[in-house]
């Protein structure tokens, strides 16, 4: 099968839904055109400053609070740049050059 027909999924967890938030976390995988999971990708803690979470939202607080995604986050060191080359390292291996269908909720 070909790299072009796969499909990239990506899951981004938030601070929150506004403009003003941040990204902490990213998930991706790699699936065929039947939706066979061919790879999954790096589920990344993205480090953020005490400014960044100030501004998080009560729903995502409580949610990433349960689920332990806070702590992850503190004690991570990849910062927005190194989850983002992470990534599309891992997305380069399963997809042909140029575009991708990009799948996932609210996408």
């Amino acid at each position: 099968m070909s790299k072009n027909s796969n499909l990239f999924w990506v899951d981004l967890e938030m601070t929150g839904l506004g403009d003003d938030q941040v990204i902490v976390e990213i998930a991706s995988l790699i699936t065929d055109a039947d939706l066979n999971v061919l790879a999954e990708g790096p589920v990344i803690a993205i480090h953020r400053t005490s400014e960044e979470m100030a501004l998080m939202e009560e729903w995502p607080a409580e949610q990433h609070k349960k689920s332990g995604l806070l702590d992850r986050i503190e004690v991570s060191e990849i910062d927005v740049a190194e989850a983002e080359s992470q990534t599309l390292e891992f997305l380069k291996k399963w997809v042909g050059k140029g575009k991708v269908p990009l799948c996932g909720n609210s996408v």
